[in-house]
């Protein structure tokens, strides 16, 4: 930075004798002073160019000049997709439907901005599936803050990871979770038949990215530890066990406070379940899977490694290598589940740098022109509200009652409407996610066609109602049921449990309006009644339900009119009273006589008259 001076003029030349001693120190007393502040000034203005060059508090950062970008990460159009919360099917329908977006407009890098606990087995299993197998094949996992559990699965799942200042990334061993009882306990067998498909997945993006397959089994399985040693020679770091220790280094190895997790404790070393694994021979298969626990059983090992079809990178330690790996750490004791911080992850090859906000991702990619974000619709958001089981379970409740309060007062609609409903968003919702399939709609409705049928055609037979109630009880049932592999028994026990409870509501709530129909408010005003006298008159079936009428509003083989069409639910007049009638067989017009054939205290079946018994009631 160029710096201006003033020139001195203030000097003047005298013609006077030969100064003395006193005389001189006075004459050079001016220009002293000026290099004392010439030397002042120098030396503070350094401190003075620094503070203007430091950005006020309020101010913008200043950027910092852009790294050389790898060739496989620049991006000139990314794309961020939010996945936020906890993770379910809708999370994973709604993520592929962002990358085919992203793909629509012609994103060249897909960002996935985690923040999230957890979630859904067979949601996560899919969503890194999806990015494995995307188009874009530049995927970033954006640790802001957290990666929980699943969301560990879907970070490792991306080509990089980069994190927020703090983030956390980890733990996500399987765990069962019962609606509305929260943790269940589950046997080592289960255990180990979950671990199959998620190690399967762990080691499968480990070997594709790069990442040391036995130190990630350490995110989803207790057990795991590791020594991280390092090639004298090539630099090279590997995380490996306690055999493989043995075998390099000829001793027992150290155990000092690990760096990662809980120190170890003395059960889990010498504990019943411990086995130790033997070092792998050199003519192993490369594709196999190599445990990282001796806790492992030999039919799991078998099967992760029947499931995956990279082989792997990583070396075959021999006797050979002994003398060429120094010891770097002890990395975990396998006491508890790995937890990385931001640092951790940097540390051993996880992250590949902090991203505070879009600025440092774009920075980070390359990128000039700024990000733009696809986050979950609101119809996401309300599939995901109408899929949850307590909401399922009143919608079950709700259709049932408004399917009774439409069949006892026929015409008014209101009920059927709301039926109808709740029958959409029981079955549209679960559909649309793929969490049921199509014959859950088709149960159901071919049920409500055969109670109807048994309810107004051919009442008493019973066979058809008894079916008709069968299927739309499966077909419920199948609302809560996955349609895609990986689904287990407890979606059927938990489906079965809800519509049961949801019936038995429905149950009660339609005895308790079927004994108070004419008195409760709303419902009461679909009654017919008497304006003049306030009497009930007798229209509405569920009049009968009283206990004065508990034998039927009107004789068996009585005739009466027909008031309006029967087709075949209409009103009739017997002896001067309005009744709900339906038509036994066929339909009956208007003014037409009419017998009664089936009478109980909920319906009146109603037959046409024969030429001969003309009726005894008239239209009104």
């Amino acid at each position: 930075m160029p710096m201006t001076h003033r020139r001195s003029t203030g000097s003047r030349v005298s013609l006077t004798p030969r100064p003395g001693i006193g005389d001189r120190l006075r004459a050079w007393r001016g220009p002293t002073r000026l290099l004392a502040a010439l030397c002042l000034a120098l030396a503070v203005l350094p401190s003075v160019v620094t503070r203007a060059a430091e950005p006020s508090p309020g101010a913008a950062p200043v950027p910092a000049p852009l790294a050389a970008v790898p060739a496989a990460r620049k991006a000139s159009n990314p794309v961020v997709i939010t996945i936020h919360g906890e993770i379910d099917r809708t999370t994973a329908y709604s993520v592929q439907r962002r990358i085919r977006s992203a793909q629509r407009m012609g994103a060249d890098a897909i960002v996935f901005e985690l923040n999230t606990p957890g979630g859904d087995v067979i949601a996560t299993l899919e969503i890194c599936n999806a990015i494995k197998n995307s188009p874009i094949p530049n995927t970033i996992a954006w640790v802001n803050p957290d990666a929980y559990s699943a969301g560990t699965f879907i970070a490792l799942a991306c080509r990089e990871i980069v994190t927020s200042e703090y983030a956390t990334m980890g733990d996500a061993a399987p765990i069962q979770i019962l609606p509305g009882m929260g943790l269940k306990s589950m046997s080592e067998t289960e255990r180990q038949k979950m671990l199959a498909p998620l190690l399967s997945e762990m080691v499968d993006s480990a070997r594709r990215r790069g990442y040391d397959e036995k130190l990630v089994q350490g995110f989803v399985s207790l057990g795991v530890e590791l020594w991280l040693v390092q090639e004298k020679e090539s630099g090279r770091r590997l995380f490996i066990t306690e055999p493989e220790y043995r075998m390099l280094f000829g001793d027992d190895p150290p155990r000092p406070s690990p760096r990662l997790g809980s120190p170890r404790k003395e059960e889990v070393r010498t504990g019943p379940t411990y086995i130790p694994a033997p070092a792998p021979a050199p003519s192993e298969d490369p594709a196999a899977f190599r445990p990282a626990s001796p806790t492992f059983r030999p039919e799991l090992t078998r099967e992760v490694t029947d499931s995956l079809d990279k082989p792997s990178e990583r070396p075959i330690l021999t006797p050979a290598e002994r003398g060429k790996w120094e010891l770097i750490d002890y990395a975990t004791s396998g006491a508890s589940l790995l937890v990385l911080k931001a640092e951790e992850m940097k540390r051993y090859g996880f992250s590949q740098g902090v991203a505070r906000n879009d600025a440092d991702l774009a920075s980070f990619l390359g990128a000039s022109a700024p990000l733009r974000r696809l986050d979950e619709s609101w119809s996401e958001g309300m599939v995901r509200f109408f899929s949850g089981m307590a909401v399922r379970g009143v919608l079950i409740a709700a259709f049932l009652i408004a399917m009774f309060i439409e069949l006892a007062a026929p015409g008014i609609s209101v009920a059927g409407g709301i039926a109808a409903l709740c029958l959409i968003g029981l079955l549209v919702p679960s559909m649309l996610i793929g969490a049921s399939g199509w014959w859950t709609a088709v149960a159901v409705l071919a049920g409500i066609a055969l109670i109807l049928t048994e309810l107004l055609l051919f009442p008493g037979t019973i066979i058809m109602g008894a079916a008709g109630l069968l299927l739309l009880f499966g077909g419920l049932v199948g609302t809560f049921v996955t349609d895609q592999a990986g689904s287990t028994g407890d979606d059927i026990v938990h489906g079965i449990a809800i519509v049961m409870l949801a019936f038995f509501v429905a149950g009660a709530s339609m005895y308790f309006i079927g004994k108070a129909y004419g008195t409760l408010p709303v419902l009461n005003r679909l009654i017919l009644t008497n304006a003049a006298s306030g009497e009930d008159d007798g229209r509405g079936m569920l009049s009968a339900m009283a206990a004065a009428a508990a034998e039927g509003p009107v004789a068996r083989g009585a005739f009466g009119r027909a008031v309006t069409d029967l087709r075949p639910a209409g009103a009739a007049q017997f002896d001067g009273r309005m009744i709900d009638v339906v038509s036994e067989v066929g339909f009956i017009e208007g003014g037409a006589s009419i017998r009664a054939v089936s009478v109980t205290p909920f319906r009146v079946g109603v037959e046409r008259a024969p030429e001969e018994h003309p009726g005894s009631g008239s239209a009104a």
